[in-house]
């Protein structure tokens, strides 16, 4: 493959590398349609998006992540089992900080466990929601104006970090911000595992340009050790999100349609024969996705990653 070398803006945003191959050179977004380039640092070998928009506005419309009540409540019954995970370490409790905490979800669970909750939500509409309705405090101020002086127990970037355009800086914020002890969690998708590779430009977890990073364990890694954390456990078990990858990914690959059942199940297209088509081809998929993404947690290559980190000794920053 040919080798480019990108304008300033679109430089690696891990290592700030010139040099970088392509490995999609059309990756369309499924909700506004237009199309990126997926390309990785011939450097450090990080995977991203370019070009990077200049404004992610339109990226993200109202209804992005906006599921009804019933794909919710599933969701929220996946994410208390992770959060018993994550809150074990730690039985009596402590400081729990979510950056991108959406609609609070995971925050009003911790506050459950007595853990004393902060969140940062990028989405105005969205952090005030959860403050009238679950009376949690979010804010949208940066990490990096939060002071320092502010320490946490657990800091969680759950389907996060691959949004970051820069990830190290924010990292490393973050490393600051952890109490003796404190926990970072990042949930992020896997660009090598089994499911990338079938699905190409079409898998869904894909999702240009609200992705700008990809990762594999090998290079979320480097990052995260570029961001003065140590790597202690990485995961690949993902019952929420792996089989619907498989089956959204290969309804995809089969129709030439992107996304059709997240588009619907977000209310961005109304009930229609495409819908209808791709439900009936997800009934058919539902089992082979399953046993394909238990397949793929045994052999370390499922289509999201669970890394848990902790501050790195002096002499390792």
């Amino acid at each position: 493959m040919s080798l480019t070398k990108p304008p300033a803006t679109h430089l690696c945003p891990v290592c700030r590398g010139e040099a970088n191959q392509p490995i999609y050179s059309e990756a369309q977004d499924p909700i506004t349609l237009n199309f990126f380039r997926v390309v990785e640092c011939c450097t450090c070998h990080i995977v991203f998006t370019t070009p990077r928009p200049a404004s992610m506005d339109s990226y993200y419309p109202q209804r992005y992540r906006a599921y009804g009540p019933l794909v919710t409540g599933l969701l929220q019954k996946f994410y208390r089992m992770r959060i018993a995970r994550w809150a074990r370490f730690k039985r009596q409790g402590g400081r729990v900080l979510e950056v991108g905490c959406g609609p609070g979800l995971m925050l009003a669970d911790f506050r459950k466990r007595g853990w004393t909750v902060l969140g940062i939500e990028r989405n105005k509409a969205v952090a005030e929601t959860a403050r009238r309705v679950l009376g949690l405090e979010i804010v949208a101020t940066p990490v990096d104006e939060l002071s320092v002086d502010l320490r946490f127990d657990l800091i969680i970037m759950f389907q996060v970090l691959e949004h970051i355009g820069e990830p190290v800086p924010l990292l490393r914020e973050c490393a600051r911000r952890l109490a003796p002890g404190g926990r970072l969690v990042t949930n992020v998708p896997n660009f090598s595992s089994w499911q990338s590779r079938f699905a190409g430009s079409s898998w869904l977890h894909l999702d240009v340009p609200r992705h700008l990073v990809h990762f594999t364990p090998r290079t979320l890694q480097e990052t995260l050790e570029r961001g003065g954390l140590k790597l202690i456990e990485l995961s690949f078990a993902s019952p929420e999100h792996d089989p619907y990858g498989w089956v959204e990914s290969t309804v995809s690959r089969l129709t030439g349609r992107a996304n059709t059942l997240t588009r619907f199940l977000m209310g961005l297209d109304p009930f229609g024969p495409a819908v209808l088509l791709s439900f009936v081809l997800g009934a058919v998929l539902v089992v082979p996705a399953t046993l394909l993404a238990g397949a793929s947690w045994l052999a370390g290559t499922g289509a999201l990653m669970e890394a848990i980190a902790v501050c790195a000794a002096p002499s390792e920053k």
